[in-house]
């Protein structure tokens, strides 16, 4: 008998306790995302949630782009407003996914303002859309939102430690092969990567900056595009402030 506890220690020494055990494999895809959706949204408020934003959008050929943006997820309703050199333009999708815009407050948009800025329901929906996923980050990527998600690499991002996990989406928006960068301490959304297989010279990459607290959901505030290959600085987009 004392052989055998002596004999089942000295196992136990063997498989538990070695110093050169290899590191933990990486945890999954699902895992990660769904750990990060609850660090920016912890009372899973997203589906439900309206916001009115303030968001300076400068780019290198246009510096001055500012939108005003209402956002709600429960009804459906969007709305994006632009200062252009001509006037003001607004495109509304309501509650019952009807669309109409408005130019400087009036219904009458002039043909050539349609024309020129493409003022129709299907551009003013992909607004919409890419508002809703963009701003929602990591909520909004939900299993509607992806056709296939790779198991999560473990890389270094900008000296940190982080997973990426890789994307392919149903519907194209920009590229669709998304790459999530994600914190290994903390979860936190450090960028978005854009791959574009049949040109990967053709990559973009947004970083995440900072953070605002709107009715107990985390948005990143600061969103900073540039060339994945080359780090060329594109624009930004940054909540300024809320809308009363």
């Amino acid at each position: 008998m004392n052989l055998l506890i002596v004999l089942f220690t000295a196992w136990l020494s063997v498989f538990s306790f070695q110093p050169d055990n290899p590191p933990a494999p990486c945890k999954n895809s699902q895992y990660i995302l769904a750990q990060s959706k609850l660090k920016y949204d912890t009372d899973q408020r997203w589906n439900q949630s309206e916001f009115r934003l303030h968001i300076q959008e400068p780019r290198v050929n246009n510096p001055q782009r500012y939108s005003r943006v209402v956002l709600n997820n429960a009804s459906s309703y969007f709305e994006i407003e632009r200062n252009r050199s001509e006037g003001t333009i607004k495109r509304i999708i309501d509650e019952r996914g009807s669309f109409r815009a408005l130019f400087n407050d009036n219904t009458d948009v002039p043909a050539e303002i349609i024309e020129k800025y493409g003022i129709n329901q299907q551009r003013s929906q992909g607004y919409r859309n890419f508002y809703q996923a963009m701003y929602g980050l990591p909520m909004s990527v939900t299993k509607e939102f992806y056709d296939k998600m790779a198991p999560a690499e473990p890389i270094v991002f900008e000296g940190k430690e982080a997973y990426r996990i890789s994307l392919e989406l149903e519907q194209e928006m920009i590229s669709k092969h998304w790459q999530l960068i994600i914190s290994t301490e903390d979860y936190t959304l450090l960028a978005l990567e854009f791959y574009h297989p049949e040109n990967p010279e053709e990559g973009e990459i947004i970083k995440f900056e900072d953070d605002l607290q709107i009715d107990g959901i985390t948005l990143p505030r600061m969103r900073h595009w540039y060339k994945k290959q080359t780090d060329e600085y594109l624009g930004s987009d940054i909540i300024v402030r809320e809308m009363n």
